[in-house]
């Protein structure tokens, strides 16, 4: 998506590039190739898990700040003079010393431990990495889905057991698959999904009674949802984490899904009641559960999903490495070209929504 945010010119551009790990010389050099008139750096920055999710929930302690990677003075003024820069997280007070930023190109397609509010109220520009990762992330929750109704882990056990016994999982061809959120991972799921036969319903926040989407086979907007969700056989939720999602499936919705429904997670952990969730597999009335999020993260080894029945657990994996800096370089490239340029950038977030 282009927004029609522009961001103003500045004479010479500074730019960071703070991935977490170590980028090679060639890298750096091939940017400045292609970008003559942009200085660019490179700051190695990352900080912990229970930091970056603290700032995400608003919860940010000394203590946790305390634990975030120690930055030396010279890249302490490298960041300070950026104009410019690519990050997963940022520095706290950052916002105190450093007086040039104008724009931010996020690492990830969750933005909420940059704190986005705050670039509000600086008139910074902040992108995201939405789309970058939405191929890897279809190609798994179609896996996933596989892996459930073909009944994998029976024959993977029976392999173990030496057991040769008959078994068979279902047809797929016929299903209907609810996709809640059509953002770039909600579309590639669509597409792939529809690959196998099977009806594609899809829920968006903006739609209105009537409108049509060419991924889906009917299109739902918010006051559909419960519409939409009776008649699936696998609901896939990719939205983002919004204070209209947070616990948007609860022991209620829960309750008015298709019983036996397959419910695959790939947006933010937020947005399902995780002890619903349990209770709603132990009763059956979700048949499976497919979790690469959840609400707290490292999941703790007392989380009672860990044992939930028919519980298929991921640990936020479910994007891959392989294409995926080259595909994140290249968003960024042709969002600095659009800087440059004064153009309108891809991928802006909206302060408001969050996404």
């Amino acid at each position: 998506m282009v927004s029609e945010t522009r961001v103003p010119a500045v004479s010479k551009v500074n730019a960071v590039v703070m991935f977490p790990l170590a980028m090679d010389e060639s890298e750096l050099d091939d940017l400045h190739r292609r970008f003559p008139e942009v200085r660019f750096h490179h700051v190695a920055y990352f900080e912990p898990h229970s930091l970056r999710d603290a700032k995400a929930k608003g919860r940010v302690t000394e203590e946790l700040l305390a634990a975030a990677p120690p930055l030396t003075e010279r890249e302490k003024e490298t960041i300070a003079a950026a104009d410019v820069l690519m990050a997963l997280d940022l520095p706290h007070g950052i916002w105190d010393w450093n007086s040039r930023l104008r724009w931010v190109q996020a690492i990830g397609a969750g933005i909420g431990q940059l704190e986005p509010a705050k670039f509000k109220a600086k008139g910074i520009v902040l992108t995201n990495a939405a789309g970058v990762a939405s191929t890897p992330i279809a190609e798994f929750v179609i896996g996933r889905l596989l892996e459930v109704w073909k009944d994998i882990r029976v024959l993977e056990r029976q392999q173990k057991d030496h057991r040769w016994e008959f078994h068979q999982g279902l047809l797929v061809k016929g299903k209907t698959i609810g996709i809640v959120g059509l953002g770039a991972i909600g579309r590639d799921v669509a597409r792939r999904a529809k690959a196998f036969e099977t009806t594609v319903l899809g829920n968006r926040r903006s739609a209105q009674t009537g409108d049509t989407d060419p991924d889906v086979d009917e299109l739902f907007g918010p006051d559909g949802l419960d519409e939409m969700l009776v008649r699936c056989d696998a609901v896939v939720l990719s939205a983002p984490q919004t204070p209209e999602t947070i616990d948007l499936f609860d022991a209620e919705r829960l309750g008015r899904l298709k019983s036996g429904v397959v419910l695959v997670n790939v947006g933010r952990g937020t947005i399902i009641d995780e002890a619903a969730l349990v209770a709603a597999l132990e009763s059956g009335q979700v048949g499976a559960a497919v979790l690469d999020v959840t609400r707290e993260e490292p999941l703790p080894a007392d989380s009672p999903l860990w044992t939930a029945p028919n519980m298929y657990l991921s640990p936020h994996c479910s994007t891959a490495r392989e294409g995926y800096n080259e595909a994140l370089m290249e968003l960024f490239c042709d969002n600095l070209d659009r800087f440059l340029a004064e153009e309108p950038l891809r991928n802006v977030v909206d302060p408001d929504r969050v996404y």
